[in-house]
């Protein structure tokens, strides 16, 4: 099943059969005598199932698009199944290639909230969508995508916008580096493409990009690019570290420095299969949609759903298993911070409240999900910043990530520093959000990269400053 839901182009036919071709064939069956009895007990079994709705059908239809736009890949290539490198049975018909076409032409539900109608990636699907048709002679499908191609260049070439001087935020989804048309000749959107890396590589950057990040550096992180910044290079340092505790002298951690400044740690082998089996398996029933902070609420608690963040999430708390909470205490041996609640706070009938660090956040993302770049840290303090009882419990100061499975993609970047952690099963990430006078430390941008093949589950343990005062002290 694994192999399945976790190819995008799997999951792509699969949506598209249930939302688009189920309903047409239900329809027949109920239409002729002697396959009723078949259409209701289709319709029975259907009943007691949530089924997929056509705004599933434009989620896949997304991911599928950001993957492909992320990563450079050929959408001829993925029709034929091979995803990043890796040849798959699954494919796309050029009628699907034109639908993907069509919804980023529409602009309803772009890669990312500010944008509007993508008419370069519309032309590269249309594109890869005509070779597939051609290939397999259709006729019929070849003309209707001539048509839709011969639309999307106009429009394109119509609202064009030049990127010179706005290398950082210029969206090349919407648009090439160039027309498409000029001088009675027209270029296709795989040369464009080529234009637009040469335009990057020659282009200054933007010292203050208006979303407060290049996109292009976030993405070029994700595809494993170098992307030379400010963090203070680590020399490849990979070690055994027992940051002097007892316990570790017996199983060090194995320590791998991805930036020496700002601090950003990996730790390999930290969690045990049973460990990363609980933590998946205690959250699988208490997912729901993933939510940003909305700074429009004053008080730091509003949350909303956006296309920044594609993930499904849950929550657990230490009291719930003993297994939770010496994971939290294996986070204070790796962090040298406090990060668990006292035992008296694990008996039966104390009120479950944040004062080390929040709850356990578990995290899933499918095919093409992710998280563009922000902060952990709250622009405003959120209203758990203080105790019901006035205790400070002040801001999140550091993040411990752990990854609970292996999958194509899907690395944690740091687009300020030119950082990217992979991840691996059982590996964990450490960094701080704050600076030792409590500032938030703007390097600690980050964001989760698409994932491509597989299906990604993180947990984090958000630390809280207000308990490390004497751990790590204000400067």
């Amino acid at each position: 099943m694994a192999f399945l839901v976790g190819n995008p182009v799997h999951v792509y036919n699969l949506m598209d059969r249930l939302v688009n071709i189920l309903p047409g064939l239900r329809r027949e069956l109920m239409e002729h005598s002697h396959t009723a009895t078949i259409g209701e007990s289709v319709h029975d079994l259907m009943e007691e199932m949530e089924m997929p709705t056509e705004q599933d059908m434009e989620g896949v239809s997304l991911a599928l698009a950001r993957i492909q736009f992320v990563y450079r890949l050929s959408p001829v290539q993925l029709s034929a199944g091979s995803v990043m490198g890796a040849q798959t049975s699954a494919v796309l018909s050029a009628q699907q290639m034109l639908d993907i076409a069509r919804s980023r032409y529409e602009g309803r539900n772009p890669l990312r909230p500010e944008l509007g109608q993508e008419f370069a990636l519309a032309v590269e699907w249309a594109e890869g969508a005509l070779e597939v048709a051609q290939d397999s002679g259709d006729v019929g499908m070849e003309l209707l995508v001539e048509d839709f191609l011969q639309e999307v260049r106009h429009q394109h070439d119509l609202q064009w916008k030049s990127p010179v001087g706005n290398r950082a935020n210029f969206p090349n989804e919407e648009f090439f580096v160039t027309k498409i048309s000029s001088d009675n000749h027209s270029k296709s959107g795989e040369q464009l493409r080529m234009e637009e890396i040469d335009f990057l590589g020659l282009e200054p950057r933007t010292s203050d990009p208006g979303q407060g990040y290049d996109i292009h550096d976030f993405y070029s992180l994700c595809r494993g690019e170098p992307v030379n910044l400010r963090s203070s290079p680590p020399n490849l340092q990979c070690f055994l570290a027992t940051h002097d505790d007892p316990f570790l002298l017996l199983a060090p951690l194995k320590l791998e420095i991805l930036s020496a400044e700002p601090l950003l740690h990996l730790y390999h082998n930290v969690l045990m299969e049973s460990e990363t089996q609980f933590l998946t398996s205690h959250m699988e029933d208490k997912l729901s949609a993933a939510t940003v902070q909305d700074n429009s609420v004053l008080d730091g608690s509003g949350k909303k759903v956006s296309s920044d963040r594609t993930q499904a999430s849950g929550w657990a708390w230490d009291q719930e298993d003993n297994m939770l909470y010496k994971l939290s205490k294996k986070v204070a041996k790796m962090t040298k911070l406090n990060t668990y609640p006292p035992e008296e706070m694990m008996v039966p009938g104390v009120e479950w409240r944040i004062v080390e660090a929040e709850a356990w956040q578990v995290g899933l993302y499918g095919p093409g999900g992710h998280y563009l770049p922000h902060f952990d840290a709250f622009d405003i303090p959120d209203h758990q910043s203080v105790g019901p009882d006035g205790l400070w419990v002040g801001n999140r100061i550091a993040t411990v990530m752990f990854y609970l499975s292996n999958l194509v993609g899907g690395g944690t970047a740091f687009p300020k520093i030119g950082v990217v952690a992979r991840p691996s099963k059982g590996s964990a990430v450490f960094w701080y959000n704050l600076h030792r006078d409590g500032g938030r430390d703007n390097l600690s941008l980050h964001g989760a990269c698409p994932v491509v093949m597989g299906v990604k589950w993180v947990s984090n343990k958000w630390i809280r400053e207000g308990e490390q005062v004497w751990r790590r002290p204000c400067q």
